[in-house]
């Protein structure tokens, strides 16, 4: 029989009940004093080169695991999400099943999916870039600051000159971001295991406005031309002002998105057609039978 996991528990505190449900969990996987459990905010303040468990349970929503996954995805540590925000396309159990169903998720024997995520990096007009690098399981987004004011943004793919864009903003996306914000600018929906990036504008005026899906080897240059205020946002929680001829490069990451799965790869397409309400169902994760 295979050996137990090692479990963490990371949650949103802003979210009613968050709390009550960990302190729920923690007894029931009998988690002793020491052991990882802790808020969002706390997570990130950790250590990021050490997350000694092998799987990590998020309570919040699809926000707290885009939060944890930039530490648990270098640590090769996988996801279990449960769900107590609104959509959950990637969270596995609904907050009222949780603890009824962990011993099956802890006895090592189900499957784990891989995400792809992206890598982004912004280099200075003069050349000079800060050492940064953002990891990204949704999107990156280079856009306007501005209300209703158009960002100018070049689009370059393997160095290779796309276009000018003159929009909102652009979205470079994940197949698990095409359900996100690039859904809801008119993207195309991928499957979550594919490695495609996707390139997408926002409220395009003229020109292009279709999206383009890449290869995952593609490297992807975003530079700003208007001399306005324009940002980069990495999966919304990470926003970096932008000077004009500054380049946002974005590529596929070294690191994937690990969740621990029960159901079968196919029931993907059964949850996301109750996630856009296209099936009857309130479009919460159902318990596992």
């Amino acid at each position: 029989m295979s050996s137990r996991r090692t479990v963490g528990i990371v949650y949103n505190p802003t979210i009613a009940g968050a709390e009550a449900l960990v302190t729920e969990l923690a007894e029931r996987l009998g988690l002793k004093e020491g052991a990882l459990v802790c808020s969002l905010d706390d997570l990130e303040r950790m250590d990021r080169d050490r997350l000694d468990v092998d799987l990590l349970i998020t309570v919040g929503g699809d926000g707290t695991i885009l939060r944890a996954v930039r530490i648990a995805a270098p640590n090769e540590v996988s996801i279990l999400g449960i769900n107590m925000g609104h959509m959950g396309f990637m969270t596995e159990l609904r907050a009222e099943d949780a603890a009824d169903n962990l011993d099956r998720y802890l006895a090592n024997d189900l499957w784990v999916e891989e995400r792809a995520m992206l890598q982004t990096q912004v280099v200075e007009s003069d050349g000079a870039t800060s050492g940064k690098v953002w990891h990204a399981l949704n999107e990156a987004v280079v856009g306007s600051n501005a209300v209703a004011r158009l960002a100018r943004i070049q689009v370059s793919i393997d160095e290779t000159p796309l276009t000018v864009y003159r929009a909102d903003s652009v979205i470079v996306a994940t197949a698990t971001g095409s359900t996100g914000y690039a859904l809801s600018a008119g993207g195309p929906i991928l499957h979550p295991q594919s490695k495609d990036i996707l390139l997408k504008p926002v409220a395009a005026h003229l020109g292009l406005t279709s999206a383009l899906v890449l290869p995952a080897s593609s490297v992807v240059e975003l530079t700003v031309l208007a001399d306005a205020p324009a940002m980069l946002s990495v999966d919304g929680h990470s926003d970096v002002p932008l000077s004009e001829g500054a380049r946002v490069r974005i590529q596929a990451s070294p690191h994937v998105a690990r969740f621990l799965r029960a159901r079968d790869p196919s029931y993907h397409y059964a949850l996301l057609m109750r996630r856009l309400g296209l099936e009857p169902g309130d479009g919460s994760p159902r318990a596992i039978v």
